[in-house]
């Protein structure tokens, strides 16, 4: 049992209890679900120790259920429930549009069950016959099922599994049978989405060390197995490759597996101008060994200057190392506080203390509270009454508090490109972050981005909250002329956010290097909506270093009384 299996079991049971109108108790089973999926450590070790009821959301029931389900393998109450509704919720949650009471209709009028009968009602125009659904509304599912399928299933948001791949490494360390181990692959350089992991190690006990990685409890299924290469199934469903390499060629292996495909191709076409051979093996001139051992030892060797493994995207890294020009782009260490937050005030569930002390405990010096505003009900959105009453709050606890808190909101920008709240209410804020939910399907290009615009020049936003809006897997970006907004970004002194929400990561980098090079400069946010979820702040920053930014591209490296000053 996974995390993830387990999570999702919880979701699916308060999805099964939203179509019955049960109260409060989907609610309950969807924060423990939330807190289980982004877990840093099994919950069976949780489990084992005592510690259910301490993960948030997990009463003494769910505890039980848990518990139920650890020593059992089922639970009784999620049987009976899929008893009523055979449906494949877990699925359709991945659908944009497909909520619970959605999926029951179109079962209990036309028996579908998954996606594979959905997308045979919809073939059959059957869906749009339905009550509530429509011809539009069956085009829009049909465009939503088609973004989804773009994203292989079998890959992983890093941001989910990146502790388990670290404690897994962790515990190689540890079995005493390697003298290194490291991660490498699409992991070490941070991108968004895994397919599988890739672990090089130096051992001189390689075959007891093989046995030690094949017999760890993560491991569902051995594929290959060999002194110097190990491939595995993890119970998480990934592949995991764990290959053993001599010291003298750890720096060589490093960077053949970390670069991306177009980047490694680049580097050995210059290693051969200069008549040199490049592969996981070493540089070598002729048959002799030149450099190996280090990856910098590598790219020197080849007239370049080391570069960090997020940038290895052949974006023009190498040219800039070959011109020893290469930013010195922000490190993780830098970032100071956490700019985009949620607590029980709107759609979050944890109280603002319990969020302050869960940055405190991670080494942040201060901590955004942003809010929704009303016009988002359905994340409870607060009108300008309620956030002068958090403001009050807010400011009884910058008094005692060691951590500091800025006073903000995440404020919807209406359909016309107005602001939800009132300028006096947004003139005692330390931070907007004006941002898009709703009213983006029916407006083109040229409407959305002027709404963009018209917020940007009001002078009442402090930065654009997940600008593109997609959501990976379920929502393709909006379509807008993002060079306009980058450049008014950049007249008018707005930011742009990057939001470290692994289902978000927007911006892309991609988008973060171009924007760069307008002259914007960026705020990080994890938009968290549990203290779970604050350790994403680290995906944020690695789409920042993924994206070129420096430190003084980036808010967030300033102190607390720094960003006071930016207030407009």
């Amino acid at each position: 049992m996974s995390n993830q299996e387990l999570s999702e079991m919880l979701f699916d049971i308060a999805d099964m209890l939203e179509i019955d109108d049960v109260q409060w108790e989907p609610r309950a089973y969807r924060k423990a679900a939330l807190s289980i999926a982004t877990l840093p450590v099994d919950v069976k070790q949780l489990y084992e120790k005592g510690k259910l009821t301490e993960i948030d959301g997990v009463g003494k029931s769910i505890a039980g259920s848990i518990e139920e389900y650890i020593k059992t393998g089922s639970m009784k109450k999620y049987k009976d429930l899929k008893k009523k509704y055979p449906i494949d919720f877990a699925s359709f949650r991945k659908i944009q549009g497909m909520g619970p009471k959605r999926a029951y209709a179109l079962y209990k009028k036309l028996k579908v069950r998954d996606l594979d009968d959905l997308r045979k009602a919809i073939e059959d125009n059957k869906v749009r016959e339905l009550e509530g659904f429509g011809e539009k509304s069956e085009e829009q599912l049909k465009h939503n099922i088609e973004s989804f399928s773009k994203v292989k299933e079998e890959r992983k948001m890093l941001g989910y599994v990146i502790d388990y791949l670290e404690s897994l490494v962790e515990k190689l360390k540890e079995s005493g049978f390697f003298e290194r181990v490291e991660v490498a692959g699409s992991s070490r350089r941070m991108k968004e989405t895994v397919g599988d992991f890739d672990i090089l190690a130096v051992s001189g006990k390689s075959e007891a060390g093989m046995d030690f990685f094949t017999k760890m409890k993560e491991v569902k299924e051995t594929i290959v197995k060999g002194s110097t290469k190990t491939s595995v199934k993890l119970d998480i469903g990934l592949n995991c490759d764990l290959r053993v390499v001599e010291s003298r060629s750890f720096g060589a292996a490093m960077q053949y597996f970390t670069g991306n495909k177009s980047h490694n191709v680049k580097l050995r076409k210059i290693a051969i101008s200069k008549g040199l051979k490049l592969n996981e093996y070493g540089l070598f001139k002729g048959g002799k060994p030149i450099a190996g051992t280090t990856e910098e030892s590598v790219y020197n060797s080849l007239g370049m200057d080391l570069m960090e493994p997020e940038l290895r995207e052949d974006t023009g890294e190498v040219e800039a190392a070959q011109s020893h020009s290469l930013p010195e782009i922000v490190r993780y260490d830098e970032i100071q506080g956490d700019l985009h937050s949620h607590t029980t005030n709107s759609d979050g569930t944890n109280s603002i203390e319990e969020m302050i002390e869960a940055a405190r405990r991670m080494g942040h010096k201060y901590i955004a509270i942003t809010e929704h505003s009303k016009s988002l009900p359905v994340a409870k959105g607060l009108d300008d009454k309620r956030f002068e009453e958090l403001f009050k709050k807010i400011n009884k606890l910058n008094e005692k508090s060691e951590i500091k808190v800025l006073k903000g909101v995440e404020l919807e920008i209406l359909k016309d490109g107005s602001l939800d709240l009132d300028g006096s209410t947004l003139g005692k804020m330390d931070i907007v972050i004006g941002a898009l939910h709703q009213w983006t399907k029916g407006q083109d290009k040229k409407t959305l981005t002027n709404r963009v615009l018209k917020a940007i020049e009001s002078g009442k936003i402090t930065t654009i909250a997940h600008p593109t809006g997609r959501m990976i897997g379920k929502r393709e970006a909006f379509d807008m002329d993002y060079q306009k907004i980058f450049e008014s970004c950049s007249k008018n002194d707005v930011f742009l956010e990057i939001d470290g929400f692994p289902d978000r990561s927007d911006l892309p980098f991609d988008m973060v290097k171009e924007a760069k090079s307008y002259g914007v400069r960026f705020t990080l946010g994890s938009d968290s909506h549990s203290i779970g979820h604050l350790r994403f702040i680290r995906m944020a920053t690695a789409i920042a270093r993924r994206g070129w930014l420096e430190k003084d591209n980036v808010i967030n490296t300033l102190s607390y009384k720094e960003i006071l000053k930016l207030k407009r």
